[in-house]
């Protein structure tokens, strides 16, 4: 019973941007998309950003001071400033402000002159010196405010709100299931208003294309003079309602101009005025709901007579509302009544939705895994791993410039000083997981100011460079680095380190560079990325949980790559000892791992049973001339099992891995520090993405994590410049 809403261009807050910023119009209308920026992000302003983007609308970022640099609710980027939101989204159309009335005015203004057309100011009870200067401001520029002490705005044909207002508005609905722009405009200065308005008109089948509250403060932003002429030049807009009440005389200023220009008010207007029986002197609500003590304007008489002597319709109670409504109309029904109250039963008896936290890095998918959107098996295949890096953290891949800083920090990490050089650290295949998150715990270059204050990429950078050094020094190769080129890149770094080879070949670089950005990340359920969030969580420092996660690493998470290795290499030696052909002594070999209980070690995937990245690797195995025995094993084991147990489980990546490494006749070890390797990149990513985007010290329930990152997207041939 949902509606398909129409496209932005279409409305009325379309119409309204157009009238201040043509150039911005002609943006939303080739995107079809209206960006808004939410300033202040307190408990209300956090709340209501949930609700209006589950309603719809766009909201591209927030603003406010001390969290930049964060994301509310995962997916909404945070800037210290307006300027600054605008400077990396110049497309803004709508602001709303939820900021404490004593800083209320500079947000507000700051967001008026940014170029922002319409502004909504939620804020009540702003100080009218306040108020004074953000008119001026909204004069100068040209801005709409809606505001102070309104409840916001609402577009229910597009699917746009902006503000508190609820869910229960309706619109036309020109087939079922099918918005239309058409409807009745309701402009009013009161929320609860508003909401009884809303009811009442769509019990009687009467669309709501807009709803406005201008607000209730004593000085606002936009009168009933401002908008209602400018509403009524709106083509979809059939009739407008104002709902005003006692105070101030916006209504007879009002009814004075329908008098004095009767030619711009084109449409049927009907006023439902509160407040008859209010005491004079009181205030009644809203802080210019006061009728002032022995003045002629500001009664409920005195507008409901300026209006009618203007030819206004004036109405005292929903029901006669509806009466003229209907009568204006000649009693047109915008869409089934029983359908209207078949979608708010939804609504009102739909269950609380589930507990969720969201992540933008990875989504894992039975025979898929997506980073940030992109196939992983794309990444290894067309990426290197600086660049794979660069998406899992910022979210797209580096400009050719970026890469090249970032090929440079990634060196000068391997030539600084390293003053636990001389730390007596024994690595073995048990303990290598210790032995690097041990390494990151001492390293004091990772405690610098200067590199505490790196931003995130480049602090992971950074570090990759500080870790490929901890692993020449377990490999004995750091004589490899002491003569590594100027220029030389970041990976043939890295194979020096891990094989200890001085030139080699490019095609073997590629290999082991494809090897480790198969490993990068799956998603927030590994028991590393679990210690690293949960690490994160608490606010300890990056390097500690990045230690943290490395060192959940064991045997039993990370490790099976080097069990593959020596499992291909025993089947191997097998056969070379009984004189076997390779299928003979891997049937034997699996017959009596399987008969001891034992798992076969690189089969079986708890989520693939294909896994993505065996394709490529192969291939690329293939292309540097490393796919010997242990990769032809690779390739038929799946099959020998079966045989041997009559169960299906399918090669996965740590064998894979497992068998390129023991091909390329490495140290099985170094299948686990692939392994670790690559999986410090999606560690960092969520530690990052956890400090940015979550509470301290929150209840962390893995299962409740849901990915609200990028749908599926391929790489383009060409690197952006």
């Amino acid at each position: 019973m949902s509606l398909k809403r129409i496209a932005p261009d279409q409305g009325l807050l379309y119409y309204l941007i157009k009238g201040i910023r043509p150039d911005l119009a002609e943006h939303i209308s080739q995107t079809k998309t209206i960006e808004t920026v939410i300033v202040g992000l307190g408990r209300q302003g956090t709340r209501h950003a949930k609700l209006m983007h589950d309603y719809g609308t766009t909201i591209t970022c927030g603003v406010a001071p001390g969290k930049g640099g964060t994301r509310v609710h995962e997916t909404i980027p945070v800037y210290e400033t307006a300027k600054e939101a605008l400077k990396s989204h110049p497309n803004i159309a709508v602001a709303s402000i939820w900021r404490h009335y004593s800083t209320a005015k500079d947000a507000t203004i700051e967001a008026i002159e940014a170029g922002i057309p319409i502004v909504v100011l939620i804020t009540e009870g702003i100080p009218l010196r306040d108020v004074r200067d953000i008119l001026v401001a909204v004069r100068k520029h040209n801005t709409i405010l809606f505001g102070g002490n309104t409840p916001g705005i609402i577009f229910p044909p597009e699917g746009i709100k902006v503000g508190m207002l609820p869910d229960i508005f309706h619109p036309e609905e020109v087939k079922l299931g099918q918005a239309g722009p058409k409807g009745v405009t309701v402009i009013s200065r009161s929320g609860a208003i508003l909401y009884h308005l809303s009811d009442a008109l769509s019990s009687a089948g009467i669309a709501q294309n807009a709803v406005l509250g201008i607000g209730g403060d004593g000085a606002i932003g936009s009168r009933f003079i401002d908008l209602v002429q400018l509403i009524m030049n709106y083509k979809n807009t059939d009739l407008v309602v104002i709902a005003g009440e006692i105070g101030g005389m916006q209504e007879e200023s009002l009814a004075q101009d329908i008098q004095q220009n009767p030619e711009n008010y084109i449409k049927p207007l009907v006023a439902l005025i509160s407040g008859a029986n209010a005491p004079a002197g009181k205030t009644m609500g809203h802080a210019g709901a006061v009728v002032a003590p022995g003045q002629s304007y500001g009664t409920y008489e005195s507008k409901k007579t300026s209006l009618e002597r203007a030819g206004v319709v004036v109405v005292n109670s929903q029901r006669d509302l509806i009466q003229e409504v209907k009568r204006l109309l000649n009693n047109r029904r915008y869409f089934r009544v029983e359908d209207y109250y078949k979608r708010m039963q939804q609504i009102w008896g739909a269950k609380p939705p589930e507990p969720t936290w969201g992540t933008l890095i990875t989504k894992v998918v039975p025979n898929n895994l997506l980073i940030r959107g992109y196939p992983l098996q794309e990444l290894i295949e067309k990426k290197n791993l600086l660049e794979i890096a660069f998406l899992v953290i910022q979210g797209e891949f580096p400009k050719s410039t970026e890469l090249t800083e970032l090929e440079k920090l990634a060196l000068r990490a391997i030539r600084d000083d390293f003053p636990v050089i001389n730390l007596t650290i024994e690595p073995s295949s048990q303990d290598i997981s210790k032995t690097i998150g041990t390494y990151l715990l001492l390293d004091d270059r990772l405690l610098m100011e200067e590199i505490r204050k790196l931003q995130p990429i480049n602090k992971l950078i950074y570090t990759l460079g500080r870790v490929t050094k901890y692993f020449a020094l377990v490999f004995g190769n750091h004589r490899f680095l002491d003569n590594l080129p100027e220029n030389s890149p970041f990976s043939n770094a890295i194979y020096r380190a891990f094989v200890g080879e001085e030139n080699p070949d490019p095609r073997k670089v590629r290999l082991l560079e494809a090897m480790i950005s198969a490993c990068v990340d799956h998603g927030v359920t590994p028991p590393s990325a679990q210690t690293t969030l949960l690490l994160a969580s608490s606010r300890t420092s990056f390097e500690v949980a990045l230690a943290g996660g490395v060192q959940a690493i064991t045997d039993v998470h990370g490790g099976a790559g080097a069990k593959a290795a020596e499992f291909f290499l025993d089947i191997i030696k097998n056969s070379k000892e009984k004189n076997f052909t390779l299928e003979e002594s891997a049937f034997e070999v699996v017959d009596k791992i399987s008969r001891s209980g034992k798992r076969i070690q690189g089969l079986g995937h708890r989520i693939h049973t294909k896994d993505p990245r065996r394709d490529i690797l192969w291939k690329l195995s293939e292309d540097a001339k490393e796919a010997k025995e242990c990769v032809e094993l690779s390739k038929m084991l799946p099959k020998i099992f079966h045989r041997v147990k009559g169960m299906s489980l399918p090669i996965n990546v740590d064998g894979v891995i497992g068998a390129i490494t023991a091909d390329m006749k490495l140290s099985p070890l170094l299948a686990k520090v692939i392994f670790i390797f690559g999986r410090m990149v999606g560690l960092a990513a969520h530690y990052f993405e956890e400090v940015q985007t979550q509470s301290p010290m929150r209840m962390i329930v893995f299962k409740q994590a849901v990915y609200k990152g990028k749908d599926v997207r391929h790489i383009k041939s060409i690197t952006p410049p």
